[in-house]
């Protein structure tokens, strides 16, 4: 039996979907997928006034499910992937629980250190562990004797809040080659930045666009810089004077810009 894991921060059900519509072309399904469960809140902000915090695991569905849970260090690469590390500076409990179907449970955090200069970022994994279910006749074919468990994992960031909270960014700089327009944002206070997106707009001599490409935000976290690409196509390439960047969180935006030339283009 094959355990396929599906790392959540949205909607549980939006995975399903996906997930069953990859696996439906390569094996056949050995049962109806996993019960549903929710994590609330899906974040969670410590700081030395709020020291410790509680996330609710929900069961949904008609049958038990058992869980584990872990945290570790978080940070991110000089890609923007996140990266994690095992830590002792957060207590949690459980590590291992089971949630009757229609109930919930709650799994506590603390702190074992205090909140410093800088943001530190932790991310606590609730992860499902299946229980392998065995296939009758009705449910599957002849001579098909092996499916799939799919187990669900939700991973909900821990925010501990710096002293003296900065928040800020910048788009350090932005360059362009072999067609591929790149903007590199850089958090320059000492907290996360959360982009709502990232837009490319390349704009004829006249001011006229003639392209448009909006990428999906992310987490930067503090002192980090992460990449954001856009290709553009070599004959709308070719007739662009400037290329607009538009970067946006919730609470405003950050704007810059590249004048393009010819040899910039793919060639």
């Amino acid at each position: 039996m094959k355990n396929i894991f599906c790392g959540l921060e949205a909607s549980i059900k939006k995975c399903v979907i996906l997930m069953a519509g990859v696996l439906f072309m390569a094996v056949f399904i050995s049962q109806a997928i996993a019960a549903d469960f929710q994590i609330q809140p899906m974040t969670m902000e410590l700081s030395s006034r709020v020291k410790s915090g509680v996330f609710s695991v929900i069961n949904t569905g008609g049958e038990k499910i058992d869980f584990q849970v872990s945290a570790k260090e978080w940070n991110q690469d000089e890609k923007g992937k996140d990266v994690y590390a095992d830590t002792k500076e957060l207590v949690f409990f459980p590590k291992v629980m089971s949630v009757e179907p229609n109930s919930q449970r709650a799994i506590r955090i603390g702190l074992r250190t205090p909140p410093s200069a800088k943001e530190k970022t932790y991310r606590l994994f609730v992860q499902e562990i299946p229980t392998p279910k065995k296939m009758t006749d009705a449910d599957a074919p002849k001579n098909i004797k092996a499916g799939v468990t799919i187990a669900f994992r939700f991973s909900m960031p821990i925010f501990v809040k710096p002293l003296k909270p900065q928040e800020s960014y910048v788009i350090d700089k932005i360059e362009m080659s072999n067609g591929a327009v790149k903007a590199v944002l850089k958090n320059t206070g000492n907290a996360h930045v959360k982009l709502r997106a990232v837009k490319f707009s390349g704009k004829a001599a006249d001011g006229k666009e003639l392209f448009s490409k909006e990428v999906a935000g992310w987490y930067i976290l503090n002192g980090l810089s992460i990449p954001y690409e856009a290709a553009v196509p070599k004959d709308i390439c070719e007739k662009l004077a400037t290329i607009d960047v538009d970067s946006r969180t919730e609470s405003g935006a950050v704007n810059g810009n590249l004048n393009v030339q010819k040899s910039m283009c793919a060639q």
